[in-house]
């Protein structure tokens, strides 16, 4: 048997070397530089004087790969990769070199460690270290060119000497040399290294990571692709990073921030290599990365340059953002609001690779496929498809779509997967027993949540929408919604149901307002629910609410294990109810709507005029007044839209003057090369950036032809909550409608107006 590993002894000299040569991969890579300052400080004190400072675990790259091509340029391609002792390795390379290196927010900074010749101290560099001529603030002036040491060290002590105006004498000047001399004599410092054999499996090199190192963190494939790509394909990874901590910090715009998830590169890594390499056993993609043809077994780099622009091309789809943000409309269309209701990332990650090979692959329109993927995702997250073996499950999830050749088979290979996974029964068999649990992190009970939101159903007591009080923000002291026992707690256990389990049943929640919760308190249901329902719920949605709370008629009267058992087959109802509006448009709520009120059409608005609730704005980019500025034409338009946010909502009509003038928005289309589906996406997009994105979803954007010009009209619902707005006249304005003007309120206006009409601490 072929010895699986080699022991080999570097100076630092030749480390750093042959990290600049690129033979040893130091990536910025498996994650950014973590260690704190005080930990280089001892690792630079540990080689001073001499004890052991760690080894490096290192893998052996194929020996058949001699070049790499990275952005056109042709260089050495590495022979040795970094398992293990990144960190300490990137402490070297940065204090030896003088180099800067990422941080945990990936921007770039010095180490500076700092030395003492007298007393031979290391500390991290500060002010009043710098300012004293004893220390020397940054050790990397010496380290990085030791050969000019002994010119270093006659420009340290006339410093000194000059300073402090005192006689340094020739015995201590002796001394202070000799040990700037020793500080520079580190890069000479001997570290050992364990060299892991080229043919070693992924797995098996995981898994000598973790048992020599017991601190270690498993590594998984997902690490060993990424690192490969810091060596081959480095602004491809960089780019995979950027993208995630945008949706972390949201400072650009357009944005990547969403409600939903902040993705890990290794998250959307698999989505590229799924629609890319069609695979979601990473195991299998490391080796096509490194350039083998799995069927010959053979490495080449033609293999290798060959699987990484596949990756390429697959990962600036998955980075786009009008791909991302029209799939994250599916997921709310599904129902789902913020990252609150999702129990499993993986059915949002791996539902967007279904959404881009439906989309890219196939080309099948926006809408159509944001409806098909919210069912998909709906029916995924209600039974937990990518929560067990998720790779295998894509694997066959990924083949299966391979048969389709046309957009119409892959929808209806969509179809038939979300009928195999919930078939007739399930709603009356399965998801009664899946809503039999205890707790709140169930995945039945959040498509339950999701159903009401699809269904437009109003919290239990309330006026509001569920949708509105679950979307986030909407909170003074306390969630605007809350969870309520509708046997309470104290009740139960008066009555001797005194286990935990039994009273946190799924089937015991409901969702009300909290001033509603707290009224309640202890009282038994047969006592609190008959007068509140009478008082807030009008006998003409009585039906309704019955309906979208799962509570049979006399519930309040009933033995609770009997209640229990009803009540989940009654919201198993309402999940396939959402469900079955989602896939049919018909809303199954007893005594539904048949249709919606009838909004106001363009020639309704202008003969009316400009009101609390009505407002014309020319444009959203484009000025008819030389000199306006677009920011203060976009920021006119975002003030409007946030104070009917913050007042009593209404119509903001774009591509309508003042005085009712008809101008259309041929001159923003023009301006900014769009078409209506841009320009209601773009400006939806800077409704989410500039206001937030809950408050957007409270605007609906559609469209009229008046006198063969086309016109958008923006209806805003008023908010639940205050509502401020980044505008060009600064950061978090809080604007309100008065009469048919827009007003910014100053601070103490502001408080007193969020205090009278929400009832909140500004």
């Amino acid at each position: 048997m072929s010895a699986k590993f080699s022991h080999i002894s570097f100076p630092i000299s030749t480390l750093l070397g042959q990290i600049k040569s690129g033979q040893i991969a130091l990536p910025e890579l498996q994650r950014p530089f973590v260690w704190d300052r005080a930990q280089v400080r001892d690792l630079l004190d540990s080689l001073y004087r001499g004890y052991p400072a760690g080894y490096f675990l290192l893998w052996q790259a194929h020996p058949e790969a001699k070049f790499v091509t990275i952005s056109g340029n042709t260089q050495a391609a590495p022979s040795l990769l970094v398992v293990d002792g990144q960190q300490r390795l990137t402490s070297l390379y940065a204090v030896f070199l003088g180099e800067s290196v990422y941080n945990e927010r990936f921007t770039r900074e010095h180490i500076r460690i700092a030395f003492n010749p007298r007393s031979e101290r290391f500390e991290v560099a500060n002010t009043i270290i710098s300012n004293d001529p004893e220390w020397i603030a940054d050790i990397s002036t010496l380290l990085k060119s030791p050969n000019n040491s002994f010119a270093f060290i006659n420009a340290y002590l006339d410093k000194l000497r000059q300073s402090r105006g005192e006689t340094v004498t020739v015995e201590q000047a002796n001394q202070l040399a000799f040990n700037l001399q020793r500080l520079a004599g580190l890069t000479e410092y001997p570290f050992n290294a364990i060299q892991l054999s080229h043919d070693l499996p992924v797995e098996e090199v995981s898994e000598i990571f973790v048992r020599v190192n017991s601190k270690g963190t498993q590594l998984s494939q997902a690490n060993f692709i990424l690192t490969l790509m810091s060596v081959f394909w480095d602004e491809g990874r960089k780019e995979l990073e950027a993208f995630c901590r945008e949706a972390r910090e949201g400072a650009k715009n357009p944005t990547s921030k969403n409600p939903f998830i902040e993705p890990s590169p290794d998250q959307l890594l698999r989505v590229a290599i799924g629609l890319g390499h069609r695979r979601a056993a990473l195991k299998y993609v490391y080796e096509l990365l490194r350039g083998k043809d799995l069927a010959t077994k053979e490495v080449t780099d033609a293999n290798r340059d060959k699987n990484f622009a596949i990756l390429a091309e697959a990962q600036a789809k998955v980075l786009d953002l009008t791909n991302w943000w029209e799939f994250l409309k599916a997921i709310q269309e599904a129902g789902y609001l913020n990252s609150s209701m999702l129990m499993s990332k993986n059915s949002l990650i791996y539902s967007y690779l279904v959404f881009l090979v439906g989309r890219c692959r196939h080309g099948i329109d926006w809408k159509i496929l944001r409806n098909a993927i919210a069912r998909w995702f709906f029916v995924a997250a209600l039974t937990s498809r990518y929560t067990n073996s998720p790779e295998s499950r894509v694997e066959k999830d990924l083949r299966l779509f391979e048969g389709a050749q046309t957009g119409e088979e892959f929808l209806a290979t969509l179809e038939a997967q979300i009928q195999l996974a919930v078939p007739a029964d399930f709603w009356t068999h399965t998801l009664p027993s899946l809503l039999n649990w205890s707790g709140v992190n169930i995945p039945a009970l959040y498509a339950y949540f999701a159903a009401l939101n699809v269904l437009d159903a109003k919290a239990l007591f309330s006026t509001f929408p569920m949708h509105r009080l679950l979307e986030g923000g909407i909170s003074g002291r306390r969630s605007a919604v809350e969870r309520h026992h509708l046997f309470p707690r104290k009740f139960l256990e008066a009555s001797g149901i005194k286990s935990r389990t039994q009273i946190n049943q799924v089937a015991n929640f409901a969702m009300i307002e909290w001033p509603d919760n707290l009224r309640i308190g202890a009282k038994s249901p047969a006592v609190y629910f008959p007068p509140m329902f009478d008082q807030h719920v009008t006998a003409g949605e009585a039906e309704q609410f019955r309906f979208w709370h799962a509570l049979p008629e006399g519930w309040e009267e009933m033995d609770y294990f009997e209640f229990l058992e009803l009540r989940r087959k009654r919201m198993a109802e309402v999940v396939k109810a959402g469900f079955e509006k989602l896939s049919t448009g018909r809303n199954l709520t007893p005594k539904a709507k048949a249709v919606e009120d009838k909004l106001p059409t363009v020639a309704q608005l202008i003969a009316a005029g400009e009101s609390l609730t009505v407002e014309f704005k020319s444009s959203l980019y484009a000025t008819y007044v030389d000199g306006v500025p677009e920011k203060v034409i976009i920021g006119s338009v975002l003030k409007t839209i946030a104070a009917m946010l913050n007042t009593d909502g209404g119509t903001l009509v774009i591509g309508v003057a003042d005085d009712g003038t008809i101008l259309g928005l041929e001159k923003d289309y023009q301006l900014k090369k769009m078409d209506a589906d841009k320009f209601e996406n773009a400006l939806m997009t800077t409704l989410m950036q500039s206001i937030d994105s809950v408050s957007a979803h409270l605007c609906k954007v559609r469209f009229e032809n008046l006198d063969g010009k086309e016109v958008a009209l923006v209806d805003v619902r008023p908010s639940p909550k205050p509502v401020y707005a980044d505008t060009d006249k600064g950061k978090a304005r809080f604007f309100t409608r008065l009469g048919n003007t827009t007003r910014d309120l100053e601070t103490s206006d502001a408080v007193a107006y969020i205090s009278r009409r929400w009832g909140l601490q500004a």
